[in-house]
């Protein structure tokens, strides 16, 4: 029960982080910028970074980076509990060890999510360079396979355990 309680709570502090950076980054949403930092974590090269940077506030661009350093461990947590309590409750020996491998994967994202920020963070100080842009967007790219390997996981095992609850109930 502790960790059903536990797996609330960051919901809730996930969701209230999300809408946070949702508001304070909605001067990053563009005519050229569709997904606000996301389009900035993903430029890959200077031209797009620059087009970026060059239309945004960069105050609005480095608090919306340190915001999203504190939402980091809130969804690597809600994601990794979420992927542990589903794993729990599986009799499918494959789905658990799924289960129990996303759990660690949510926080390796974090970690990518962390090196992604610093690179971003880096370069809005100066020390952006064309290497640098790729790799911010490789460590992205996995970091958004990963989570949505884990988001794919805990709707796959949350329907399965819906439809045998309907079964063995009858519905």
């Amino acid at each position: 029960m502790k960790r059903n309680a536990a797996l609330r709570l960051a919901a809730i502090n996930t969701a209230g982080i999300t809408i946070w950076l949702r508001i304070q980054g909605a001067p990053l949403i563009t005519d050229i910028s569709s997904r606000g930092i996301v389009d900035l974590e993903m430029a890959g090269n200077i031209a797009r970074w620059e087009a970026l940077t060059g239309a945004w506030s960069r105050t609005a661009t480095i608090n919306n980076i340190l915001i999203d350093f504190l939402y980091i461990p809130a969804y690597a947590l809600l994601l990794s509990l979420a992927c542990r309590v589903l794993a729990e409750k599986e009799k499918v020996t494959l789905m658990q060890a799924a289960g129990n491998w996303l759990a660690k994967a949510a926080w390796l994202a974090a970690m990518l999510d962390v090196i992604e920020n610093l690179l971003m963070l880096g370069g809005l100080y100066g020390y952006s360079s064309p290497v640098a842009l790729q790799l911010t967007k490789l460590v992205a790219t996995i970091k958004f396979i990963l989570v949505g390997l884990c988001i794919i996981y805990i709707l796959l095992a949350s329907l399965s355990r819906i439809l045998k609850s309907k079964r063995i109930h009858g519905a």
